[in-house]
C-alpha cells in the first residue's frame, strides 16, 4: 500500500513514547530531514545519549511555547513503517475521544502486541523458524507372486498398513483431514503425538519434516498458525453451497445496504448465518475487496476459521490472542501489504478491528450481542461493535450484525429511521426446517420436597442415560469453574476468604495433587485449610458446584459416561479449545461439561441435549442487563441441541420456574421480552434511553483510593451538572479488593448521544494521590 505522506515532507515534530520509567514517556523530537513520519511509526532516537526505538504517536506543525525548538534532538531515522492510511488514524483519533483517553493508549490497544518491543534484526527477516509436517504418497508396493500388482495402489479403506501402529494411523489420517500439512507443534501440543511417532513415519517414507520461516511468504500464506487443509492458492478450495431462499434474500438485502450502512441477521439458531457470512465474502472478495469477520470469542475461532479456510484457502489472516507476537505481527503486516489484486479475509477477535486493512467492503460481526466485544480493562474501554460502526461509515463498508439474540441497543437501532438506523432481515427457520428443541424446566424445590437432594435431578440422570444408550451426545452448562463456588465451616459459617480478594477462594480438586483453593480474580492458590481461623474446628464442607464436581457425579451417577470438561482451566493451552471440539465432534465423550463459552456459537451436530445446572446463579446478579444476558445465554445454550439429524431437547434445573427469563426462555419468543424490557428501561430513562460512565479508581492503600474518589467526586460534580447529568458515589465496587488492590468507583448518568462532561483524562490524574489509577469507562456493560 502506498502511503500518501511519502511525496510530501513529513511533520517538522513529532510527539514520541519512549520505555522509560515505569510506565514509558511522551517526549518530542524534532524531523529535520522531513523524514514522511506518521502515528504508529517506529523510529530511531537517542535519549540522554543512548539509543533508544520510540513510537510515533503525533506529527506536529507547530510547537507549544514552552518548548524551545533549537533544545529538541533529531529523529536519526525510521525504524518500521506502520504505513497505514490517514483514514485509520482518524478512527483512531475517534475512539481515543469517545473513550475520554490518550492518543497514545488507543495507538497502543491497536497496534500488535510486541510492535514496541521489535528490534532492528526485525526488519531484515523472520526471527524463527518453524517446522511443517507434509504428508508424502506411500512407498510402492512390492509386487507378489505372478500377478503384479500396479505401483501405489491405493490402501483399502479402513486398514491400517502393515508396519504402522495405531498411534501412527491416526496421525496420518489426522494429517488426512487436514489437507496433507499441520504444524509440528499442533500435533505434539498438548502430549497428543510424541515426538517418536512423527519421527517413526518419518523414517517409513509417510511423512515429512522441513522448516518454514516465520514471517515468510509461504509462513503468511498458511495463515501464520496452524494450518487447516490446503492454503496455497486464495481462490476457495471448495466449492460454494447453494443459497437457501431465506439466505438469499438476506445476500440481497446485504447488497442493497447502502455503502457504511448496517444490517442485522437476526436468525434462529442453527438457520445458516455462517453460510451467509460466507456467501457475502465471496462477493466481496470477487469485487476485489477485503473482509473483516469479528467473533466474541478465542473459543469460537477454531470452528469459524475451519469453515472459511476450506472456502477461501490463502485468502485467510488470523489474528487473536491465541497467536504469538511474532504471528500477530506477521498478520498485521500482511494487511498492510495486502495486494489489491488479492483481498484477505481476516477472521479474529475484538481487536482485529483495528487491523489496518485497505479496500475494506464489509465487517461482519458474529453473535454481535456479546458483552466479550466490550474491553475494560485496560484503556481504552472500547466496544468492538461501536468501532465497527464508525470504520465503516468512514470506510464505505457495510456492516453486517449476526445473532440469534440481539442486544438492546442494536434492536432499538433496528426501529429508528434515518442515517445511523440499522436495517433488519430474519432467517427464521432452521436449515433443513428441522425444530426448535422444547424447553423442559425442572423445579429443584419439587425434587427436594420429595427427597431428592442430588446435583443432577431425577428427569436429567434419565436423560443423560438415553443419550448413552443411544449414542448421541449432550452439553451440559455449569455456571462456575473448579470443584465447588466455595469451602465453609460447618460449625461456625465462616467461609475461607482470598488473602488479596473480597471474594471466597474456589475449591479445585486434582488427581495428582488432592484438593486446592483458587481465586477465580486474582489467580492465588493456597492449600486446603485444616482448621478453622475462626472457631479451630476442623469441620470443613465444600458448598455450591462447578465444572469439576459436575464432572465427578456424572462419573458416579451414570456409569460408562465419557465426559470431557470445557472451561478456560482445560483450554488455557494453546489449541486447547480446538482439541477438546475436536475430541468431541470425533464422538470420544458423550457429554460436554463447561462454563458460558460452551454456550456460544459452536455446531455440534451429534447433540441431542442441552442442560443447565444452577441456572439461579444468572438469573439474580444485581446488574441492568442481567436478565437480557441470562435470557441470551440460555437460548444460544439452548441453540446447541438438534442441529443434526436427531431432535433435540432442553432442561433447565432451578429453584425459580416462575421467574420471566425462564418464561421467556420456554416460550421463545425473544423479540417480546425485547419490547418489554425497552419499555422497561424507557420508563425508567435507564440505558440505551440514557447513557452512563463509570469511573473507576484502584490503589494500594484503602484510605488514599477513599479519599481520592471523593475529592474527585467533589472536583468534577459541577461540570457534571451543569451538563444536565447526575453524578451517584463515590462508593465501594462491588468487589472492594483485588489483588490487594482497594477498588471505589463513580456512576455518571445523562441524555443518551451526549458528550461525556468531563474534563480530559490527564486533567482529572492531576489530583489523584501517587499510586492511586484511575479508568474512564464510557457505556459500561457491568457496574
Amino acid at each position: 500500500m502506498e502511503r500518501s505522506e511519502v511525496v510530501t515532507p513529513g511533520p517538522a515534530w513529532l510527539h514520541v513514547w519512549l520505555e522509560a520509567g515505569r510506565e514509558g514517556r511522551l517526549f518530542t523530537y524534532a524531523n529535520p530531514q522531513g523524514l514522511p513520519l506518521a502515528c504508529g511509526d517506529l523510529v530511531r532516537v537517542r535519549l540522554r545519549g543512548r539509543p533508544h526505538i520510540g513510537l510515533v504517536v503525533e506529527g506536529l506543525e507547530q510547537l507549544p511555547p514552552e518548548l524551545e525548538p533549537h533544545r529538541l534532538q533529531p529523529v536519526e531515522a525510521l525504524h518500521q513503517s506502520a504505513a497505514v492510511d490517514p483514514h485509520w488514524r482518524a478512527l483512531l483519533a475517534e475512539v481515543a475521544e469517545d473513550c475520554h483517553t490518550s492518543l497514545f493508549k488507543t495507538l497502543k490497544t491497536a497496534l500488535p502486541p510486541g510492535w514496541l518491543g521489535q528490534r532492528s534484526e526485525r526488519r531484515s527477516g523472520p526471527s524463527r523458524n518453524r517446522w511443517l509436517v507434509e504428508l508424502l504418497p506411500p512407498p510402492p508396493k512390492v509386487a507378489a507372486g505372478p500377478a503384479p500388482q500396479p505401483e501405489n495402489d491405493p490402501e483399502p479403506a479402513g486398514e491400517r498398513p502393515p508396519g504402522i501402529t495405531p498411534r501412527q494411523g491416526e496421525l496420518l489420517e489426522l494429517l488426512e483431514q487436514r489437507g496433507g500439512r499441520a504444524w509440528l507443534s499442533t500435533l505434539t501440543g498438548a502430549g497428543r503425538f510424541s515426538r517418536s511417532v512423527v519421527e517413526g513415519l518419518e523414517r517409513q517414507g509417510r511423512l515429512r519434516r522441513r522448516a518454514v520461516a516465520e514471517g515468510s511468504a509461504e509462513w503468511l500464506a498458511l495463515g501464520g498458525a496452524a494450518p487447516a487443509g490446503s492454503q496455497g492458492s486464495p481462490r476457495p478450495s471448495e466449492p460454494a453451497r447453494a443459497p437457501n431462499e431465506a439466505q438469499r434474500q438476506a445476500l440481497d438485502r446485504l447488497a442493497a445496504t447502502p455503502p457504511g450502512g448496517a444490517l442485522l441477521l437476526w436468525g434462529v439458531t442453527g438457520s445458516g448465518k455462517t453460510e451467509v457470512y460466507l456467501q457475502a465474502c465471496a462477493r466481496i472478495l470477487a469485487a476485489g475487496q477485503s473482509v473483516l469477520v469479528l467473533t466474541p470469542e478465542i473459543g469460537l475461532v477454531p470452528q469459524l476459521l475451519d469453515r472459511f479456510k476450506a472456502r477461501f484457502a490463502g485468502a485467510i489472516v488470523e489474528y487473536h490472542s491465541g497467536l504469538s507476537e511474532a504471528q500477530r505481527i506477521a498478520s498485521w503486516r500482511r494487511c498492510l501489504g495486502a495486494d489489491p489484486l488479492q483481498p484477505v479475509v481476516v477472521v479474529g477477535t475484538r481487536s482485529a478491528v483495528f487491523l489496518p486493512l485497505s479496500g475494506l467492503g464489509l465487517i461482519a460481526l458474529d453473535e454481535e450481542h456479546d458483552s466479550s466485544y466490550k474491553q475494560d480493562a485496560p484503556m481504552p474501554c472500547y466496544h468492538a461493535r461501536d468501532v465497527a460502526r464508525r470504520r465503516a461509515h468512514r470506510s464505505g463498508a457495510r456492516l453486517l450484525l449476526g445473532s440469534a439474540t440481539p442486544s438492546l441497543e442494536t434492536w432499538l437501532s433496528c426501529q429508528q429511521k434515518g442515517a445511523g438506523a440499522t436495517s433488519l432481515v430474519r432467517l427464521s427457520e432452521r436449515i433443513g426446517q428441522r425444530p426448535l428443541p422444547p424447553v423442559r424446566v425442572v423445579d429443584m424445590r419439587a425434587e427436594l420436597v420429595e427427597g431428592h437432594r442430588r446435583l443432577l435431578s431425577r428427569p436429567l440422570m434419565e436423560r443423560l442415560e438415553r443419550v448413552r444408550d443411544l449414542g448421541e451426545q449432550a452439553v451440559v452448562l455449569v455456571p462456575r469453574r473448579g470443584y465447588s463456588s466455595f469451602l465453609s465451616c460447618r460449625s461456625c459459617g465462616e467461609v475461607v476468604q482470598c488473602p488479596h480478594c473480597d471474594v471466597a477462594l474456589t475449591v479445585h480438586r486434582s488427581a495428582r495433587s488432592g484438593d486446592w483453593l483458587r481465586c477465580h480474580w486474582c489467580d492465588h492458590r493456597q492449600a486446603i485449610e485444616e482448621r478453622c481461623g475462626a472457631c479451630g474446628s476442623s469441620a470443613f464442607k465444600p458448598f455450591g458446584a462447578g465444572t469439576q464436581r459436575v464432572m465427578e457425579q456424572l462419573g458416579i451417577e451414570l456409569e460408562g459416561l465419557r465426559v470431557l470438561r470445557f472451561d478456560r482451566d482445560t483450554t488455557r493451552s494453546q489449541g486447547g479449545h480446538r482439541r477438546l471440539l475436536e475430541q468431541f465432534a470425533a464422538g470420544e465423550a458423550d457429554v460436554l461439561v463447561g462454563t458460558q463459552m460452551l454456550a456460544k456459537g459452536m455446531d455440534l451436530p451429534g447433540v441431542t441435549l442441552a442442560a443447565v445446572l444452577a441456572a439461579d446463579g444468572l438469573l439474580h446478579r444485581p446488574d441492568l442487563r442481567s436478565s437480557e444476558q441470562s435470557l441470551q445465554l440460555l437460548l444460544q445454550l439452548a441453540g446447541r441441541a438438534g442441529r443434526g439429524e436427531r431432535p433435540g431437547e432442553v432442561i433447565v434445573q432451578t429453584y425459580c420456574p416462575d421467574h420471566p427469563v425462564i418464561r421467556h426462555l420456554v416460550d421463545g419468543r425473544y423479540e417480546r421480552f425485547l419490547e418489554e424490557e425497552l419499555a422497561l428501561r424507557r420508563q425508567a430513562a435507564l440505558v440505551p434511553f440514557s447513557r452512563a460512565a463509570l469511573l473507576r479508581l484502584v490503589g494500594v492503600s484503602a484510605t488514599a483510593t477513599a479519599t481520592a474518589a471523593t475529592t474527585l467526586a467533589e472536583r468534577i460534580a459541577p461540570q457534571v451538572t451543569a451538563a444536565g447529568w447526575q453524578l451517584i458515589g463515590p462508593a465501594p465496587a462491588p468487589v472492594t479488593r483485588v489483588a490487594g488492590r482497594s477498588r471505589w468507583q463513580l456512576l455518571l448518568h445523562g441524555p443518551a448521544g451526549s458528550p461525556l462532561p468531563l474534563p480530559p483524562e490527564t486533567v482529572l490524574r492531576q489530583g489523584l494521590p501517587q499510586g492511586v489509577g484511575l479508568a474512564i469507562d464510557p457505556d459500561p456493560l457491568e457496574l
